[in-house]
């Protein structure tokens, strides 16, 4: 009996260690040194007046590219409070980074902002273009800085500073027959839009401080 117990002990061990190994695996990413869970702030332009605080909900989440590549990320505001959820090309390091072109043609869409609209259209070769916000970003300055933050328990982490401008415009959708797989009646087709293509109003610019400090996971230091 005693040995069945060492054999299982050791059993578990082993697995614990291969877990540990795969969780490694799953965080071998290019990006680390950016990425992660932030509670933010959103500030106006000139980082003076603040617009909203810190709240559990609200998230801010870097992570890598399926490319893992060192100056590309993903930013999820995972509560849509902006909402923004898209892909960034960066230039400098974690220390100070910008986006890596300015220009709207070269930027990738808000995921957010290019959702289908609500209306189904009724056939092929309809069109429809409706005015959306925060089409596309870019990164004025962004910063992340070790220990420089401290969090509500008095814990020293690393900080976020990231000033953003917002760029609207118009969507333009264009219709197109569902799959017979994807119908819910496959006997009656279906249509739905697809995003074709976007155009910037620069009068439409609006421009923030997104500020704060990366989650600890520890229930003392959350918001």
């Amino acid at each position: 009996m005693k040995k069945n117990i060492i054999y299982i002990a050791l059993l578990f061990f082993s697995f614990t260690l291969i877990s540990c190994e795969e969780d490694l695996e799953i965080f071998d990413s290019n990006t680390s040194s950016y990425s992660g869970t932030y509670f933010w702030q959103l500030w106006d332009e000139t980082y003076t007046e603040l617009y909203s605080g810190y709240d559990h909900a609200s998230q801010l989440m870097i992570y890598n590219t399926s490319d893992n590549l060192t100056n590309e990320i993903w930013l999820e505001d995972i509560n849509e409070d902006l909402p923004l959820k898209s892909k960034f090309f960066l230039s400098g390091m974690a220390e100070s980074f910008q986006s890596s072109s300015m220009d709207f043609a070269d930027l990738e869409n808000n995921l957010y902002a290019i959702e289908a609209p609500g209306a189904k259209p009724t056939g092929l070769g309809e069109s429809v273009t409706v005015g959306r916000e925060y089409i596309r970003n870019v990164i004025i300055e962004g910063k992340v800085l070790k220990n420089l933050a401290t969090t509500t328990s008095g814990n020293p982490v690393d900080s976020i500073y990231i000033k953003i401008k917002m760029l609207s415009g118009t969507v333009n959708f264009t219709s197109f027959s569902v799959p017979i797989e994807e119908r819910a009646d496959p006997e009656v087709e279906q249509f739905d839009w697809l995003y074709e293509s976007a155009a910037y109003d620069n009068t439409l610019d609006e421009s923030y401080v997104l500020a704060g400090h990366r989650k600890t996971g520890f229930a003392e230091d959350d918001h």
